[in-house]
């Protein structure tokens, strides 16, 4: 039973491929019939009769181009075209067709002609068909042919368009701006992306009650509720690229009601973009801190990094990697990846090959291994360095202090001192906000860098420079990833403190910054990014949690665990006496180097040095608050 129901299936696709056909073939008689009645009309009617034989072997005459008809089309493939995709070329495929018809037609009525006089000899009432004849019939039939195509795409276009709009889904616009304008058509004039404006809403009042290609402007914010219950909307997309990080999270608590899809199209990274190019994107966090989007000096940048050999440490890091993206997509010579985590390394290998196969190699190694890096740096003579090894979690180095120092000091300076050897052009290093009147052992370290970039550039010819920012949303080991993890385990969501703030960037901005800040570098600077204002974490982990759709303290607990050993409230960008300057780019500030002595702080390294080979904790301690007086912490 089961294969004779689906033999029958079988049959029925076949026939419903077969009716298209059909239905052109049918049209194509009929055409062939009208125009040749047409053209014999036309012809001969009230100029002089129509001679017997025309009107004797009319309907002989219409079959047999008929025949012609569908035999010429389906040689110029006019039968197995999709109704709905009909284009120009096929009318200049059923040009050809008609063409070779009339060649046909003219040969054929000469040689029936020639046949009727033998057997009719003295019969002069047939002559050829007067020339205007042949053109009637070539043009009735191109005419009414491609007429017949033509509303067959329309209707078949129709009947598409009525049945996917049947089954779409109805969707609410909340912005009936530009943005808005855009989305809409780019819905109606794309049936396969199965969406069906009903509504648009908008919080501009002079706008309520007008409408845009017949949907209407229904309201502001205070309507949402109510058009998505009436019109049983099922996705509410946000068209307005600059819209509050307040209106987001109300528009997702009022669909999150109604189990409604809630997605943006265009965000503020685009805001200056035509809607053309904008995208329709499921709501994250990163569009959720609304920053203004990062203008990136590109020509500068370019210069900067084209052809040339970049070395990046910690490349496989979360900023590390990103800054390798960057500088393989501004044209490097060669990108040397370098790093000590060796599966970190294996996946970066992978998909930079996808992309740049034979522009960037990848080198396992520490930097506390100066040998290795005095190897590495003779394979390729690097010109540009990007230093962004580092340990950087804060609770970890507390308990490992001396690791802080090895790493972070030590091995930065093992770097640094290869780099001056092969002549390295500029060194970039990658600073935090914690480095400022630091509270734990890694901002301290972080600190100590900085100071040790500024002696290496009074003490060399290479370009050294520091770049100093917050948190970056997503990074390895950052709250994101910490909190999300526990939002998909049910919860808790743990915060140490109410109070607690930190500055966020977005990987990708961050990392272009990085760049532009090393192409302005001139040596000694440290470059602060403008972070914007900092973020509760306690409301960063509430957005976190509205957005996997659950509601804080109800569905998912927010735990305060109180401040972890090192951690303040509060993180600074800059020390009260740095001199701070704005640059070219709005985005990026610029540290003037402090005075300070460079045999002081060279002899005070190397005691530091010292105090972690001996494992005398104390005595590093009381160095790295004489090397960093800001240093609040006991050991």
């Amino acid at each position: 039973m089961y294969y004779q129901i689906s033999e029958l299936s079988i049959k029925m696709k076949k026939l419903k491929g077969i009716l298209p056909s059909a239905t052109l073939i049918i049209w194509d008689i009929i055409s062939v019939a009208v125009s040749v009645t047409l053209a014999i009309s036309q012809t001969f009617w009230n100029f002089y009769k129509v001679p017997p034989y025309y009107e004797h072997n009319r309907l002989l005459f219409i079959a047999a181009l008929s025949v012609v008809v569908i035999i010429a089309n389906a040689i110029c493939g006019c039968y197995n075209r999709v109704l709905r995709a009909i284009g120009f070329s096929d009318i200049i495929h059923q040009g050809v067709s008609v063409l070779i018809t009339m060649g046909v037609v003219v040969i054929g009525d000469a040689a029936a002609r020639h046949i009727y006089l033998i057997r009719n000899p003295g019969d002069e009432s047939t002559g050829f068909l007067p020339p205007t004849a042949y053109i009637i019939i070539g043009m009735s039939l191109l005419i009414l042919t491609v007429v017949g195509r033509g509303c067959g795409r329309f209707f078949s276009a129709l009947k598409e368009s009525a049945l996917k709009n049947k089954n779409a889904d109805p969707v609410l616009i909340y912005g009936a701006g530009e943005t808005g304008t855009y989305l809409l058509k780019k819905i109606n004039g794309h049936p396969e992306m199965n969406m069906r404006v009903v509504a648009f809403i908008d919080d501009d009042v002079s706008l309520h009650g007008r409408k845009i290609e017949k949907v209407k402007i229904l309201g502001g914010k205070d309507k949402l509720d109510s058009t998505i219950v009436q019109m049983g909307v099922k996705q509410v997309v946000i068209a307005i690229p600059t819209a509050e990080r307040e209106t987001i999270l109300g528009i997702l608590d009022v669909c999150k009601k109604y189990n409604c899809r809630t997605r943006r199209f265009g965000t503020i990274e685009e805001s200056d973009s035509e809607p053309q190019n904008m995208v329709m994107r499921e709501i994250n966090l990163e569009q959720l801190l609304h920053r203004d989007s990062v203008s990136l000096n590109m020509e500068v940048v370019e210069n900067f990094i084209k052809n040339r050999v970049v070395l990046v440490t910690g490349g496989a890091g979360s900023i590390g990697s990103e800054i390798c993206r960057q500088v393989l997509r501004f044209g490097c010579k060669q990108l040397v990846v370098v790093d000590f985590n060796e599966n970190g390394l294996f996946f970066i290998d992978n998909e930079f090959k996808q992309k740049y196969a034979g522009k960037f190699v990848v080198r396992l190694g520490s930097i506390r291994d100066r040998g290795r890096m005095t190897e590495i740096f003779d394979e390729f003579n690097p010109e540009i360095v990007f230093h962004a090894a580092a340990h950087k979690h804060v609770p970890m180095m507390e308990i490992n202090p001396r690791e802080a120092i090895k790493n972070n000091v030590m091995g930065t300076i093992n770097v640094c001192q290869v780099a001056v050897m092969h002549k390295v052009r500029k060194f970039i290093t990658i600073s935090t906000d914690k480095a400022v009147n630091p509270t734990n052992i890694m901002g301290a370290s972080k600190r100590i860098t900085e100071l040790v970039m500024q002696m290496m550039d009074t003490v060399s010819d290479t370009d050294f420079a520091a770049v100093r920012f917050g948190n970056v949303l997503g990074s390895n080991g950052s709250v994101v990833p910490f909190f999300r993890d526990q939002i998909a385990k049910g919860g808790p969501v743990t915060v140490t403190h109410p109070e607690m703030r930190r500055y966020f960037m977005t990987i990708p901005e961050a990392c272009q910054l990085v760049l532009e800040a090393g192409a302005m570098a001139k040596g000694g600077e440290i470059f602060v990014l403008d972070m914007g204002e900092p973020v509760l974490i306690s409301d960063l982990a509430k957005d976190m949690i509205r957005l996997s759709g659950f509601e804080p303290d109800k569905d998912i607990k927010i735990i305060y665990t109180g401040l972890r050993p090192g951690e303040k409230l509060f993180e600074e960008i800059s020390l009260a006496d740095e001199d701070v300057d704005r640059t070219s780019n709005k985005k990026i500030m610029i540290m003037k180097p402090m005075a300070f002595d460079e045999s002081w702080l060279a002899s005070t390294i190397k005691k530091l040095e010292a105090s972690v080979k001996e494992e005398d904790i104390h005595e590093m301690f009381d160095l790295v608050r004489e090397l960093v007086p800001t240093f609040d912490h006991k050991a």
